[in-house]
């Protein structure tokens, strides 16, 4: 069965992918439906995504506290993941950082070739820290 680990595993390559600054298709592999539902409810696809990081630099991803994992199909292998990350980030324009708690949905799926997936990538909260920069979109 999927665990917390290979979830956050997987957060940790997407993250990375989106530090980097790559096009927003270098990420596809990592999705079933690539893209990314915002807090607001909007829908960005990946190069979207990518070009708002890219007003970005110093970014961290932190998992904060405890996560939750359920199970929802046996096959394929789904599960819903809720978890919390710290994340930080300056803006490249004005030197300001951003600081906040952002939560996190995410349906993740193992598919044929034993790889985990996104099958939908949900930042369903987030909230800044006193003093933060806030990130416009």
């Amino acid at each position: 069965m999927i665990t917390k680990q290979e979830i956050k595993e997987l957060g940790h390559s997407f993250w990375t992918i989106v530090r980097s600054g790559v096009h927003g298709s270098e990420a596809e592999h990592l999705f079933i439906n690539p893209g990314i539902l915002a807090p607001n409810g909007a829908w960005l696809p990946l190069e979207p995504h990518q070009a708002l990081h890219r007003t970005l630099k110093d970014e961290v991803h932190e998992w904060e506290g405890d996560c939750s994992i359920r199970v929802l199909s046996e096959n394929p292998e789904r599960v819903q993941f809720n978890g919390t990350v710290h994340w930080e980030a300056t803006i490249i324009h004005n030197n300001a950082r951003i600081v906040s708690e952002v939560g996190e949905q995410w349906i993740v799926e193992r598919c044929d070739d034993g790889q985990l997936r996104f099958t939908n990538y949900w930042s369903n909260s987030f909230e800044y820290a006193d003093g933060s920069a806030e990130l416009v979109v």
